[in-house]
C-alpha cells in the first residue's frame, strides 16, 4: 500500500511458442492497481532459466517502482509558459 493506494505485486508465469515451433518457459512478476474505471498493470517477464538466477531481483524492484496518478501527469502548454500555444 503507498498513499492509501494498493498494489498487489502478482508472480505468474507462462509458454509462448515461437515462431519455429519451439515453447519457451517464460516467468515474470507484476504490478496490479485500479485508479478510475479501469485497472493498471506493469508486467515484466523473462525466460525461465535466466529469472530466478540474473533477472528475478531486477523485475521485482521494476515493478514496486509503479505508480499510477489518478489526476495524471500535467504537460500542458498552459501550465508551461515557455512553450508556445499553437
Amino acid at each position: 500500500e503507498q498513499n492509501n493506494e494498493i498494489y498487489v505485486i502478482c508472480d505468474f508465469k507462462y509458454e509462448l511458442l515461437t515462431g519455429a515451433g519451439f515453447i519457451v518457459e517464460r516467468t515474470g512478476v507484476a504490478s496490479i492497481t485500479s485508479v478510475g474505471d479501469g485497472v493498471q498493470v506493469l508486467w515484466t517477464a523473462s525466460i525461465r532459466a535466466r529469472f530466478k538466477n540474473k533477472t528475478e531481483n531486477t523485475l521485482r524492484t521494476i515493478v514496486s517502482s509503479f505508480r499510477v496518478y489518478a489526476d495524471g501527469l500535467e504537460f500542458s502548454a498552459e501550465r508551461r509558459p515557455d512553450m508556445p500555444l499553437s
